[in-house]
């Protein structure tokens, strides 16, 4: 094992690791690619090592620790939080919070690769809400704010204005150019009841062994929003088949239909008319105000992740995000026909 993780890993028993228990301390420990957030680690071969990003507070371990056996009970596979010899959900070490977790079945994807996939990542996200749909819990950890649209354009306009001589501030400012009527013709958004969602649903956050869906993953950010805000950002990844940085977008109208058949008949017995007429027009809304957060992003080179075997700064991986959106959200305001169709086929005749 890394002598590095050593810290970590004395606040653990021995672990299950397939043939008897073996010292945590003991079990390989490797990186595992494809996380942007939190530093992501397989331990031995049954188990996850992760150690969070500073904008998740320690206390979303308990958070999850309370929510799994609500989800587990409804039939989502979800990973174990593994307890420390002190029976809590996590560890802090030298000012970093750390977890362990099982390691749950199944391949992560980027994109899916067929409809049937989609209905049935539609169907375990129905699931998903409908297992916690009673809950009562009070998070000890939440990130207000991550969906006001309005403040992203905002910020977005400070960014063009306190950056006038940055190198991508024409490109930048045609996109806003674009964006801000967009957003005052789309309308204001709906009042909707209030549900505990996942979310950030994106593809990658799910697991999947062929077509069947065995895992949904990165629980760090479920909180109390509406539904239109968790199935649009669903939406706007499941269905762009390219990558989010591919300079071609294509919104895929017969993925999200199947992510609908997916997902309406299992959450038909509760879902309220006004949170099903708020989906399609979701879609878009995301897709709009991603475009804005990357393009302010491209002028203040701060994302998280950027690939730099493809991009040489922060600033342009953001850029060619930002048009990639920007680009997603006029398509799917040209197809919302074919969309609203899509769901009112999936809905009980009246």
């Amino acid at each position: 094992m890394v002598s590095d993780f050593y810290k970590i890993l004395q606040w653990y028993d021995a672990l299950d690791d397939g043939e008897g228990r073996v010292p945590a301390a003991g079990l390989a420990v490797e990186p595992l690619a494809g996380g942007l957030i939190n530093a992501t680690f397989a331990l031995g071969r049954r188990h996850v090592l992760q150690r969070l990003h500073p904008i998740f507070a320690p206390a979303v371990n308990a958070d999850i620790a309370s929510l799994l056996p609500e989800l587990r009970a409804g039939g989502v596979p979800v990973p174990e939080l593994v307890a420390s010899r002190a029976g809590e959900p996590g560890v802090v070490v030298d000012g970093e919070a750390w977890r362990i977790m099982t390691r749950l079945p199944g391949k992560t994807l980027h994109r899916l690769e067929n409809a049937e996939q989609a209905r049935r990542a539609g169907a375990m996200i129905g699931r998903f809400h409908s297992a916690v749909r009673g809950s009562q819990h009070v998070f000890a950890f939440s990130r207000p704010g991550a969906h006001d649209t309005d403040a992203h354009l905002a910020k977005l306009a400070a960014a063009l204005e306190r950056q006038p001589d940055h190198r991508y501030h024409r490109e930048v400012a045609e996109i806003a150019s674009d964006l801000a009527p967009m957003w005052r013709a789309w309308g204001r958004p709906p009042r909707l009841p209030r549900r505990l969602i996942h979310g950030d649903l994106k593809v990658s956050n799910l697991l999947f062994d062929g077509d069947d869906v065995c895992g949904v993953i990165d629980l760090d950010t479920m909180g109390w929003s509406s539904l239109d805000i968790e199935l649009g950002d669903a939406m706007r990844s499941w269905c762009n088949p390219g990558r989010e940085d591919d300079p071609q977008p294509r919104f895929d109208v017969e993925m999200f239909a199947a992510a609908m058949q997916g997902y309406l008949p299992v959450v038909g017995s509760w879902l309220q008319a006004d949170e099903v007429a708020a989906l399609v027009p979701a879609v878009q809304r995301i897709a709009l105000e991603l475009a804005a957060r990357f393009a302010g992003d491209a002028l203040d080179e701060s994302y998280f992740g950027w690939d730099a075997s493809r991009f040489a700064s922060r600033g342009e991986h953001n850029l060619v995000r930002a048009r990639n959106q920007w680009q997603l959200a006029r398509q799917i305001g040209l197809q919302r026909a074919a969309m609203e169709r899509a769901v009112a086929a999936c809905l009980p005749a009246t």
